[in-house]
């Protein structure tokens, strides 16, 4: 696993700039002025700060980010607050976006779904109904950004999902009219993983995603991958885990033992963290292809 550079909220925050004014279109009767990144044109931002960041007033446009900012998976909530929040205090210091000929400053409101299913479907409906956004943002976890679709095209509410990757999302079955995928998908991370591999001398994998719709998701993609570009590869192990443990070390324990040379995980926070701390402490140092 690596650890994201130093330069992560600076990139998110150019994508997620671009991605807004994309997502902007699809809400009813807004023709939105498509932002140009120039990093000369960026607002004094010494005094920002995260913690202390105040939503304007007034005629604005509403973005309710919801993620997890409690419980165990809160860390992904404090990632994606800072970089919205980062996002919105620039632009309002320039004056905001242009909207249907006038400049609009920029709200963000949380949604706390602590990683829960029936608490998530609880606060995208409050942001939609109490908070009347405009646009919903989020979330880690496909089986809980599903939750969300649905909800958004309940409401007729526009969705940017910039982070789940599951390729069931936007399948025949799950995919509506008012979400806007930005991100990339198990598939491809299957076939690009498998590929980098098929030019290394490694040729046994083993497996260890979380036990949901994206862990296995993510898992397939990267076996039928293997088939394709490395057909002499190994899985000598694959095994899926629940969301959130603390106790990594029967995993572990049976990849020491496997004899395995590369590790495959779509781990996320703060599965990712403690998995990789614990391998170490475990002594196991085998790369972590992440």
């Amino acid at each position: 696993m690596r650890k994201r550079g130093n330069n992560s909220p600076a990139c998110l925050r150019v994508f997620f700039c671009m991605c807004l004014a994309v997502a902007l279109m699809g809400i009813s009767g807004a023709q939105a002025e498509m932002p140009v990144f120039d990093v000369n044109k960026v607002s004094d931002m010494s005094n920002f700060d995260p913690t202390t960041f105040e939503n304007p007033t007034g005629d604005v446009i509403k973005i309710g980010v919801v993620e997890a900012f409690s419980g165990p998976a809160a860390f992904n909530g404090q990632i994606y607050w800072m970089v919205n929040a980062w996002l919105a205090y620039d632009i309002n210091k320039r004056g905001g976006i242009m909207v249907d000929g006038k400049k609009k400053k920029i709200a963000v409101i949380k949604g706390d779904s602590q990683a829960k299913p029936a608490i998530c479907k609880k606060v995208t409906e409050q942001l939609c109904l109490q908070d009347d956004v405009d646009l919903l943002f989020g979330t880690a976890g496909s089986h809980l950004t599903l939750i969300v679709q649905q909800v958004a095209e309940k409401y007729k509410t526009v969705f940017m999902n910039p982070m789940s990757l599951s390729d069931a999302l936007m399948d025949a079955k799950n995919f509506n009219r008012y979400v806007f995928r930005t991100t990339i998908t198990t598939k491809s991370v299957g076939m690009g993983m498998a590929y980098f591999y098929s030019k290394r001398p490694e040729n046994k994998f083993y497996i260890l995603n979380q036990d949901y719709s994206y862990g296995h998701n993510i898992g397939q993609a990267f076996k039928d991958a293997l088939q394709k570009h490395k057909p002499q590869a190994q899985v000598v192990g694959e095994d899926y885990h629940p969301l959130f443990i603390k106790d990594f070390a029967p995993y572990i324990t049976k990849i020491q033992a496997s004899g395995a040379e590369v590790i495959f995980s779509g781990d996320w926070a703060p599965d990712a963290q403690n998995l990789l701390i614990q391998a170490r402490q475990m002594g196991c140092m085998l790369p972590f292809a992440n």
